[in-house]
């Protein structure tokens, strides 16, 4: 073949995966909820390493007449060093797209990986010296490294990313689809790379390359994804910006209700304070009436409190609070809520925390409404403090619908919600993880369909 063709075919052919390595490693992954986010990096890694040996192959194809002959094997084996550590990093994104899938999946392929790698150091180490000293020994090695850890890798590497992809069209994601495209290329190469030699004909470097491009077409695709999830992101940054604008108003509002509620409030509990002055003779069914009076006035009063304390702006200064105040505060606040429910609270009085009260009380609310809303009438909705040496943990159990592993997955991604249309907005369980986050904790959710849902907060302890 001319060199001019050779030189073309040898350039494009670095340059297509050196192209997947920059579609990766320019994405902006930083928002992204994709699992497959955090595998990337190694396929970028094998998109550089691949061009940089296909590369240097060129050079010792153009210029192989000008190697000393007592440099041409070492030049050989360091090209099929290359080409090695390039497969490795190739192995190594496989087993970690295998490991987003399904279990069985996972399983098998990390199973087959690991006997790939041991039957390759059985066939290569024995004879490592021999391997070394002899042309003969570098085909063999090079034999074993394409068909072993090539095709092994890139087989399997395909596999795991088209059952990725297919995962995500069933779950209606289009972009899916470029997945199990870049899956079937990764399949293609695998076999070209690994089992057709690139001597059996002058088209094989030819049909790499097109494969090559398949992958980095279908990838850079896939990959818009992240694009398309950073400006989603911005959008609810700004969504939840306007959201913030209204509820502030809403607060405001709700102070000043509460602020003329307690008037008329004060002035009733005057008027019955006169009634029962000028009427010491009263008997035991006006007495009754005086008591429930004054019950619902008692109430009222109380919740107006509750409602300015929650509705005033948070100042972003913490102080000792102690957890069981912050619970019956948001009990109290939804009492109109849990009329059909039992919150049962267990908390002792002792259990102190650094942190800001009405951000708390947010939190608190935000979980037993989810749980509330999970829940049927006359279900128990079960709340329980405890206080280690280091940490205070909170937990919020259901006995209500639950979530399958699906919706468990997504339960605190931005907007996302399994309630009805209109009945959530699905910004609860995310503004509850930052709440937590803010208070130096971490929130876990243990959720099983129809067997309820436990929320468990772990509030490590600050001192000052």
């Amino acid at each position: 073949m001319p060199v001019f063709i050779t030189f073309n075919i040898y350039l494009f052919y670095g340059l297509v995966f050196f192209s997947i390595g920059c579609a990766v490693v320019f994405r902006n992954f930083r928002f992204s909820q994709l699992k497959v986010a955090s595998t990337l990096w190694a396929l970028a890694a094998f998109g550089f390493t691949h061009a940089f040996h296909e590369w240097s192959e060129l050079y010792v194809i153009i210029f192989s007449d000008h190697i000393a002959q007592q440099y041409q094997l070492l030049t050989q084996w360091l090209c099929l060093a290359k080409l090695l550590l390039s497969y490795i990093a190739l192995m190594v994104f496989a087993w970690q797209i295998l490991s987003i899938t399904n279990k069985r999946v996972a399983l098998v392929g990390h199973g087959v990986l690991v006997t790939i790698i041991v039957s390759y150091l059985w066939l290569l180490i024995p004879d490592l010296h021999d391997l070394a000293v002899n042309k003969t020994g570098f085909l063999e090695a090079s034999q074993y490294t394409r068909v072993l850890i090539g095709f092994g890798s890139a087989s399997l590497a395909g596999i795991g990313m088209a059952v990725y992809g297919n995962s995500l069209r069933q779950e209606n994601h289009h972009y899916g689809l470029y997945f199990v495209i870049s899956g079937v290329g990764l399949l293609i190469y695998g076999v070209l790379s690994g089992l057709v030699p690139t001597d059996y004909h002058h088209s094989v470097p030819v049909l790499r390359t097109l494969a090559g491009g398949l992958i980095l077409v279908a990838l850079f695709k896939a990959l818009k994804v992240f694009d398309l999830e950073k400006e989603q992101a911005t959008e609810a940054k700004l969504t939840r910006a306007i959201e913030a604008d209204k509820y502030k108003a809403i607060g405001q509002l709700a102070m000043g209700v509460a602020h003329e509620i307690n008037n008329p409030l004060a002035s009733s509990t005057l008027a019955l304070d006169l009634w029962e002055r000028k009427n010491n003779d009263h008997n035991e069914t006006d007495s009754n009436y005086l008591y429930r009076a004054r019950l619902g006035i008692e109430r009222a009063s109380a919740i107006s409190k509750e409602l300015l304390s929650y509705a005033r702006p948070a100042s972003g200064k913490k102080s000792f609070v102690a957890i069981s105040d912050v619970l019956g505060s948001a009990v109290q606040l939804l009492s109109h809520r849990i009329k059909h429910h039992q919150i049962e609270v267990n908390c002792s009085d002792d259990i102190i925390l650094y942190a800001e009260k009405v951000k708390l009380e947010e939190l608190f609310i935000n979980l037993i409404c989810n749980a509330i809303d999970a829940s049927p009438d006359n279900q128990s909705i079960i709340v329980t403090a405890v206080q280690e040496k280091n940490k205070v943990t909170v937990r919020v159990e259901d006995t209500g619908c639950g979530m399958s592993e699906a919706e468990l997955s997504k339960a605190t991604e931005l907007f996302y919600s399994t309630k009805p249309v209109g009945k959530g907005t699905g910004l609860g369980l995310a503004i509850c993880e930052q709440i937590t986050s803010l208070h130096n904790g971490e929130m876990h959710i243990v959720s099983s369909k129809d067997l309820g849902t436990c929320v468990e907060l772990i509030f490590y302890r600050e001192y000052y």
